[in-house]
């Protein structure tokens, strides 16, 4: 017998002196439903699911549990990017992250939210449509042992992972797959890429990998963020933990990644990668000046330090074309139409389409000396606002195509 306790119940008498013999739970449009375990299904399930609708499902288990979600069967109009019906599973209630999108016939393997609450979503159009999904669900020990859809806890001394659907098939769109690696104390954590193909962008900023220090997702513990069809340099971790988060949208995908891990010494040697140089001391020390001041601007104007020791103590990295200054008494408001973002920190980028700018403030207004139209390298700082700042001790230069190399390898730098 199945039990739902959300749900309500139908009895199906045969044909017997003796009454009713079986229950059968009759799925409803969503709910909320809390417990350890139960089902859940599509709007009468078995039967076929009625057209234009959207059902929301809201799962609480126990605090100290997380939601484990198993699709039992799913038959739903199939796309190849799910546009039409479509069961979506989020990772908590309210502006969560989406852990995937499904339709079709193929069950994935079983969806593991961070917290105690998951949230399911099934949509339909007004065409066709099939029987609908059955889901069982449970709440079990975070980081458990098992099957899953993507994503995972690692801490064998190695091992590998990979993007849903490799190498069979592209990764699917609209999924979320973070792997949580932990080696022992005085050990580090070494990533070797084998295949990478994920969506192009200059920016990565729809289909991507990203990879951070430690157990927690945080700009400040970021290694890099990828994308393209180039594998990554080896990566190695600061200490015992590395989290990885692979994300793709709802539109274009490709064939996806192949990564190995390997456990190894803190103190051997690591060759061949740029990845875990740490830049060097940028020569302009003392703390960066956010606003105007007469003897800020007294001061000699000549750029010092190279490209990489400014790196590290920079807010933002950036190329871009200088498309307009405006005076503002002593200062100038400079805007940027951006090529690259190297190092993006809390600046505020606007974006229309696939162009994207930014405004910065130049606190001297000779001091960088910059000109409407041409090419710049701009490091600088951002303010509480988002605002970017430059003052005469922050990196500007003129941007030259032979830099583009020198700047990739920076992209790569722990700070």
């Amino acid at each position: 017998m199945w039990t739902v306790t959300w749900s309500v119940w139908v009895p199906l008498v045969f044909g017997s002196v003796f009454g009713q013999r079986q229950q059968r739970p009759m799925f409803t449009c969503g709910g909320n439903i809390t417990g350890t375990s139960g089902l859940i299904g599509s709007q009468g399930y078995p039967g076929v699911y009625p057209p234009n609708t959207k059902c929301v499902w809201r799962i609480t288990v126990p605090q100290g549990k997380v939601v484990s979600l198993t699709f039992r069967s799913l038959d739903l109009e199939s796309d190849g990017l799910c546009r039409y019906d479509y069961v979506d599973v989020y990772d908590g209630f309210v502006n969560s992250q989406r852990l995937g999108r499904f339709c079709g016939t193929a069950r994935p393997g079983a969806l593991i939210s961070n917290h105690n609450r998951m949230q399911v979503v099934m949509v339909s159009d007004a065409n066709t449509a099939g029987s609908g999904f059955l889901a069982g669900y449970a709440a079990v020990r975070p980081n458990a042992r098992g099957e899953r859809y993507c994503g995972g806890l690692l801490d064998k001394p190695s091992g590998t992972f990979m993007t849903p659907n490799w190498p069979e098939r592209d990764y699917p769109p609209g999924v979320t797959c973070s792997w949580h690696i932990i080696a022992p104390k005085h050990q580090i954590i070494e990533l070797k890429f084998e295949k990478f193909d994920v969506e192009r962008d200059n920016y990565c900023r729809y289909d991507h990998m990203v990879v951070y220090n430690g157990a927690e997702m945080s700009e400040a513990t970021r290694i890099g963020k990828f994308c393209g069809d180039s594998p990554p340099a080896p990566i190695y971790s600061d200490g015992s933990h590395l989290f990885i988060q692979f994300i793709s949208d709802l539109s274009l995908t490709a064939d996806g990644f192949i990564c190995h891990y390997t456990f190894k010494p803190k103190n051997s040697t690591i060759t061949g990668s740029p990845v875990p140089v740490t830049a060097a001391a940028p020569t302009t020390a003392g703390p960066i000046a956010l606003a105007y001041s007469e003897a800020l601007c007294k001061q000699k104007c000549k750029r010092s330090g190279t490209i990489e020791n400014h790196y590290c103590l920079s807010n933002f990295v950036l190329t871009g074309t200088l498309v307009s200054a405006a005076m503002r008494e002593q200062s100038v408001l400079a805007t940027f139409s951006i090529t690259n973002v190297y190092k993006e920190g809390n600046l505020s980028i606007q974006q229309a389409g696939k162009s994207m700018s930014t405004k910065v403030t130049i606190l001297c207004k000779k001091c960088p000396l910059v000109r409407r139209g041409l090419n710049y390298i701009v490091m600088g700082h951002v303010d509480e606002q988002g605002q970017g700042i430059v003052s005469p001790q922050n990196f500007v230069m003129p941007f030259k195509t032979k830099k583009q190399k020198d700047l990739a390898v920076l992209n790569n730098v722990r700070c």
